[in-house]
């Protein structure tokens, strides 16, 4: 996609990110925050619950929550000024911080959760099976595209050869089509990969090998001009969200009955979810570069790749 394509997607959609912005750019001591659903951004959650930020924060400070339903929504929110600090995959994180002009790095990493593509269909074993049948996905140069792309280009040997396959659905909708038989395909996340298999949905072998388990899904952002004008605050962002994740993976328990209703399984369920092997909080990055190694490769970047990860992060980030 030519820059001036992709800056013009940027900005016709901020209006709608206005409409649940009302303030930010990291002006002052209001803080606006944006997520996504599903396990991953489970440290925001105890952030807010907790009120890490305002104990790390050595000052008032007014936040405001909100949840969006793609990266791409939180880029845009990015580039008009009115996001301050958010989180989602990698794939639209190298995006938005290897474009020219857009003032926003990655602060931290999140983490890790299993990928799977699930279909109703028993037949479907390979990517060579799909043929023309949709993929619900989140949308285009979101990470479970670039995952897709990643497995198409090793089993089809054409990074782009499903491109076409794709629906952009959030993932609860997308769920909700493929159990109801809308769809027969979904590349999702957890919560949903568990619900599905729970509902008789199967996996098409395709995500593992490109995409280990560890590997970062989730990463934190925050705006520069947040970094820069109000650095007391950004750091105490950092602290907060290192505080979740080791809350999290302490507290297993706890976490499990914080985090259960939001999903709608009991605790026991939710604590048998966080247990998976692939399901990883930490603020290490991992394969952050090696994914946009391959963006750049196939298209999905303007830019060149990053050659270090300093790049794309801000000085405390740690990982690859």
């Amino acid at each position: 996609m030519k820059k001036a394509k992709k800056l013009a997607v940027i900005f016709m959609a901020a209006a709608m990110v206005l409409s649940i912005c009302a303030c930010g750019g990291g002006s002052g001591d209001t803080l606006v925050i944006a997520k996504q659903h599903g396990m991953a951004y489970a440290p925001l959650l105890v952030m807010e619950e907790q009120q890490l930020i305002e104990k790390h924060y050595d000052g008032e400070v007014e936040i405001e929550w909100s949840t969006l339903n793609s990266g791409s929504a939180i880029t845009e929110g990015f580039a008009s000024g009115n996001i301050d600090f958010g989180a989602m995959g990698v794939g639209p994180a190298v995006i938005a911080t290897t474009t020219e002009g857009m003032p926003v790095k990655i602060c931290s990493n999140m983490s890790a959760q299993p990928h799977k593509l699930m279909t109703s269909n028993e037949s479907i074993k390979s990517l060579a099976d799909i043929g023309n049948k949709q993929i619900a996905l989140v949308n285009i140069n979101s990470i479970q595209h670039i995952l897709l792309a990643m497995a198409a280009e090793e089993q089809l040997g054409d990074a782009h050869a499903l491109d076409q396959n794709i629906i952009a659905m959030s993932h609860p909708d997308g769920m909700s089509s493929l159990l109801s038989g809308s769809v027969e395909l979904q590349l999702t996340t957890s919560p949903y990969t568990f619900k599905e298999e729970a509902e008789g949905m199967t996996e098409v072998e395709a995500i593992s090998s490109v995409w280990p388990e560890g590997n970062s899904f989730i990463v934190a952002l925050a705006s520069t001009e947040l970094q820069e004008n109000n650095p007391e605050l950004y750091d105490a962002i950092v602290a907060a969200l290192a505080e979740a994740i080791d809350w999290i993976n302490n507290n297993k328990e706890a976490a499990a009955e914080m985090f259960c209703e939001n999903e709608g399984v009991d605790a026991a369920t939710m604590l048998k979810w966080l247990n998976d092997p692939a399901c990883v909080y930490s603020t290490e990055t991992k394969g952050v570069l090696d994914m946009a190694s391959f963006m750049a490769e196939n298209g999905f970047l303007e830019n060149d790749a990053p050659k270090a990860l300093s790049d794309i992060a801000f000085d405390n980030v740690k990982g690859n």
